[in-house]
């Protein structure tokens, strides 16, 4: 299989001015296309620093992209230093010039001398006119490697990927010798434990040809398979699968909240959310998603006792006897919120988040949830002990979304989640137990 290798260029990448966009996507297309990212790399805008690289890189693949320097500013040295790398003189090309100026004129941009560079290419170049931006990219051939050069803008860079490039990574051959993936998102099981259930996917990883990574992105934990052929990867996904689905939220390239959506509307059902320490990250994870309007119902932001009475009918003398951060206070904000938007589902989320207000019988990263369903209203508690604010809050919206999701699923029973408690109960003097 013909490999792939990414060259990003600029001191912005290095000094954490612009985070780097292209590499990203690209990896994400090698997954949908079926081809081997093999490396990627950041380096500064230097000229020798690009010529090493290049030289480096360009003998370590069969196709080396790279991206960034290609615009008309005196940092733009790309072109430059591929000039000096290939030992071919730059030329003008009069008719990407000429494209150049009627793009400029069509836009009402001022075209002014320095874009004249943007034509330049080194002599032998082939060059990829762009219906993009105002660079065009170029392509050569040095050490059995095919090397394109493409803007870094990445919208720009992205278009030449999908015109140009990607016929060339697609490998040849039986689409079952094609490499395959598949993500796994958790929730809830740390990166650890996973690994320990998973004993034994490593050989089958070895048998088959593949590969088993973990990435910790908190309160996430992603687990990638990877193998030649649908068959090989499939037998890695059913042996994890079988061990640890219950901890499973999302799969693919869908996320959490886009599967939830997607249940909702199979069952023609709606939700709502009633948050008091999250202060509205629940719903803006849903709305998130496009057609979220066919199934996000409405959302409150009820973080002061007045505002959960007012809002949602949350009982004042609940909130005294048992505080916001409370069963009874929660499965009132969710049984609140259901019947004041008329929804199918309502979720509700009252926490500590921190640093301050913690107590010792409800320490910093104590949050309530709630789930208004069909059925009733169920309640969990979770306690996310020495996070920061803004990981408490973030663990807490993903937590509310798997609470709904298990449900949707029907596997509520494969977690500690107490309910489903009635009306009755949910609304008594007492609220639940």
């Amino acid at each position: 299989m013909k490999t792939v290798s990414i060259l990003c260029v600029g001191e912005e990448l290095l000094d954490g001015r612009t985070r780097d966009q292209n590499a990203i996507w690209l990896a994400r297309a090698s997954t949908d296309h079926g081809f081997d990212l093999s490396s990627i790399h950041i380096i500064g805008d230097a000229q020798d620093t690009i010529i090493n690289a290049l030289e480096e890189v360009s003998q370590t693949c069969d196709f080396l992209v790279v991206s960034g320097g290609l615009g008309p500013t005196a940092d733009d040295i790309t072109r430059d230093a591929a000039s000096k790398w290939l030992g071919a003189a730059l030329q003008l090309d009069e008719s990407a010039l000429r494209a150049l100026k009627q793009r400029f004129a069509a836009r009402g941009y001022s075209y002014t001398a320095n874009n004249r560079s943007q034509c330049l290419f080194p002599a032998g170049a082939k060059i990829l006119k762009s219906d993009v931006g105002t660079a065009a990219g170029f392509a050569v051939e040095n050490n059995d490697c095919v090397i394109t050069f493409l803007p870094g803008v990445p919208r720009e860079f992205r278009w030449f990927i999908e015109h140009y490039m990607l016929p060339q990574f697609k490998p040849a051959g039986d689409a079952e010798d094609l490499i395959h993936r598949e993500r796994l998102v958790f929730f809830g099981a740390g990166e650890s434990w996973l690994e320990s259930q998973l004993e034994g996917i490593e050989e089958l990883a070895s048998e088959v040809g593949g590969r088993v990574s973990y990435l910790a992105k908190a309160p996430l934990i992603e687990i990638h398979l990877k193998a030649p052929g649908a068959k090989a990867v499939s037998r890695m996904l059913d042996f994890t699968l079988e061990r640890v689905s219950k901890w499973v939220i999302a799969r693919g390239d869908q996320p959490t909240e886009a599967r939830i959506g997607a249940l909702l509307q199979e069952q023609g059902a709606t939700v709502s959310s009633a948050e008091s320490c999250t202060g509205g990250k629940l719903a803006a994870r849903f709305v998130s998603v496009s057609g979220a309007s066919n199934w996000f119902e409405r959302g409150f932001i009820t973080y002061s006792n007045d505002a959960k009475t007012k809002a949602l009918g949350v009982s004042a003398e609940i909130i005294d006897r048992f505080g916001a951060v409370s069963p009874q206070v929660v499965c009132q904000m969710a049984a609140g919120a259901q019947k004041e938007a008329g929804a199918t589902y309502a979720l509700s989320i009252s926490g500590i988040a921190g640093p301050t207000g913690g107590t010792p019988d409800k320490p910093v990263g104590t949050v309530h949830f709630a789930l208004a369903a069909p059925d009733g209203v169920w309640h969990f508690e979770a306690l996310f002990a020495g996070k920061s604010r803004e990981q408490v809050t973030s663990a807490s919206a993903y937590t509310s979304m798997a609470l709904l999701l298990w449900h949707l699923e029907g596997r509520m029973d494969e977690h500690a989640v107490a309910g489903p408690f009635q009306a009755s109960q949910v609304w008594s003097d007492d609220g639940v137990d």
